[in-house]
Formats: C-alpha cells, structure tokens, sequence
C-alpha cells in the first residue's frame, strides 16, 4: 500500500462511500478506485483532482493525510452531507453546490422544521 492509497481510502470512508459511489462521482471505474487505493497505481492529476473535490479535501490532504478544512467549510460540508443522504433532501443538495453557508444551514432548518410539523423524523 502506498501512503496516497491509504488517504484515499481513509477519506473516502471517512464520507461513508463505497468504491462504486466514489467511483461514479469521479467518473472512474471502480476497479480504477481499487487500484488506487491499494497502491498499484496512482491516480493522474486530473483524477486527483476530482477524488479530492468529490471529498471535499484538498489534494495535499490526500498526500498528507491532513484534513485542513476549515470550520465554516468542514460544517457546510457535513450539512451538504447530510442533504445528499437524506432522499427527501436530496433535491435541495443538487440546489446547494454552490450555496452560501447560510443559505445550506436556513433550507436545512426549513426542511427539519417542516418534517417535525408533519409528525417526521
């Protein structure tokens, strides 16, 4: 294993995906992702750079293993995170790429609030 492997793999469990949705996000297959992650081949620069968008991490922290987001962005990332595993919010996540903090933290609350309302969650 090589130590890029590890992070790989650390970070992409630390966002609770399998290979195949990493995989699919990135736009690789997955037996790529494997490889990867094992160590027998490393990623292109190009590839890299999209495994690290996709878990929201830079690409030194993929090499180093340092998760250097800062609070605002490592809590707009756990509410984007939240939005895309949650089916009923899943529709708001697709909205909220590119959305202000703010913005991600009102729709979140309007959504919990409403699902309360109607005797969910």
């Amino acid at each position: 294993m090589s130590m890029l492997g590890d992070n790989i793999r650390a970070f992409r469990e630390k966002a609770e995906y399998t290979q195949e949705q990493l995989a699919e996000i990135v736009g690789i297959n997955r037996v790529s992702l494997a490889r990867y992650e094992s160590g027998k081949i490393e990623p292109g620069s190009k590839v890299l750079a999209r495994i690290a968008d996709a878990l929201h991490i830079s690409t030194d922290a993929l090499y180093h293993g340092d998760d250097s987001m800062s609070g605002e962005d490592r809590e707009l990332w756990e509410l984007r995170e939240q939005v895309r595993r949650d089916p009923e919010r899943h529709y708001l996540f697709s909205i909220a790429k590119d959305a202000k903090i703010e913005d991600v933290r009102q729709a979140v609350a309007i959504i919990d609030a409403l699902k309360k309302s109607r005797g969910g969650d």
